[in-house]
């Protein structure tokens, strides 16, 4: 997409012409020119094959700002929820294995991970372990049984993030993150066991433990209202 009008650089959409057609149904396009428009952008203003209408940037859209150019930084440019993300778990358990269980398996999950608007989890925690948790990160997840180390060798900055300061966050966004521990949430989240039905790179597969004719296990999930109330606060 050219740069027109107020953007200061060029679009790029990386999509398929059947995605592309379907992108072009809501404000998905007049995002990524909104975020063309910003100061600071270097490069491109890129959208992903997930593209679909956002909060400010749409889904899926990707740019860099440069801080000596009068940069932005934005709280909400996609959406409100700090760390959303998706993770996949390689398993050795073959497609055939797991379709022969789906049932029972699905029904575990909806049990065990709760979802939907105002879901509320299992786990419960205090003020202080929430303090605590957000602070120390996949290290209090992994002594409270719920990660390994390998986990964190495999996460972005070892799992945490230095200078976290939770006297900084309101008592609003803590009550509201209280009770959702371990809980996938609503909207776009979701818990999807997959069947690899083709590699494409062989090397980087092997690394990820991931095999053809496997089954894996995708996890989409943030920080839900937690996180929602930070960048509102």
């Amino acid at each position: 997409m050219p740069k027109e009008g107020s953007m200061r650089v060029a679009a790029r959409v990386f999509a398929t012409d059947k995605m592309f057609a379907t992108m072009g149904k809501d404000r998905t396009f007049g995002q990524l020119r909104n975020v063309a428009s910003l100061p600071g952008i270097v490069g491109k203003a890129c959208l992903m094959p997930d593209g679909h209408e956002g909060y400010g940037f749409p889904i899926g859209g990707v740019a860099a700002f440069d801080p000596e150019q009068g940069g932005v930084v934005s709280p909400g440019g996609v959406g409100y929820d700090i760390n959303c993300g998706v993770r996949l778990i390689a398993t050795q358990l073959t497609s055939t294995e797991v379709r022969a269980k789906i049932r029972p398996l699905v029904d575990l999950l909806f049990k065990n991970v709760p979802s939907g608007v105002g879901s509320k989890g299992k786990l419960r925690v205090t003020l202080r372990e929430l303090d605590e948790a957000v602070t120390r990160g996949i290290d209090w997840a992994i002594e409270a049984g719920y990660g390994t180390r390998q986990d964190k060798e495999r996460t972005e900055e070892g799992g945490r993030m230095e200078g976290a300061d939770p006297s900084a966050v309101t008592e609003k966004a803590k009550k509201r993150g209280l009770p959702q521990f371990g809980t996938v949430g609503a909207g776009n989240h979701f818990v999807e066991i997959q069947d690899v039905q083709e590699i494409m790179l062989p090397e980087v597969a092997e690394k990820f433990g991931v095999k053809a004719g496997n089954a894996v296990v995708m996890i989409h999930c943030g920080s839900r209202g937690f996180g929602h109330q930070v960048c509102d606060d």
